[in-house]
């Protein structure tokens, strides 16, 4: 994980996440967004070293994304979202992808 750059990368339709890390995994970097229309889906975006969007993923039912975490025993990074659908409350709730998962080919 490194520092959210002050440099906003900020595709069309899309509000960047409060998180103010972003993850490098080769020579990628992958960033967390919520769609501008605040619909419950959490997007993520991987870019390449020029900034130029190579691939996304995106993940219903929940929004916000609040930090991003790192485990390295089970291979994996967690993003930790502000809402998910059907609960009222605010909270952490985790939303995980593997490293597999993220791997660009």
């Amino acid at each position: 994980m490194i520092a959210r750059p002050a440099q906003i990368l900020q595709p069309a339709g899309l509000a960047i996440s409060q998180a103010n890390v972003i993850v490098k995994y080769g020579e990628y970097t992958y960033w967390s967004y919520t769609p501008s229309s605040n619909d419950l889906v959490l997007v993520v975006v991987a870019f390449d070293s020029n900034n130029q969007e190579v691939k996304r993923w995106e993940v219903p039912g929940y929004r916000y994304t609040i930090d991003i975490g790192i485990d390295n025993q089970n291979k994996t990074v967690v993003f930790y979202m502000w809402q998910k659908v059907g609960v009222f409350e605010n909270g952490s709730y985790p939303v995980s992808f593997t490293w597999e998962q993220l791997k660009i080919n």
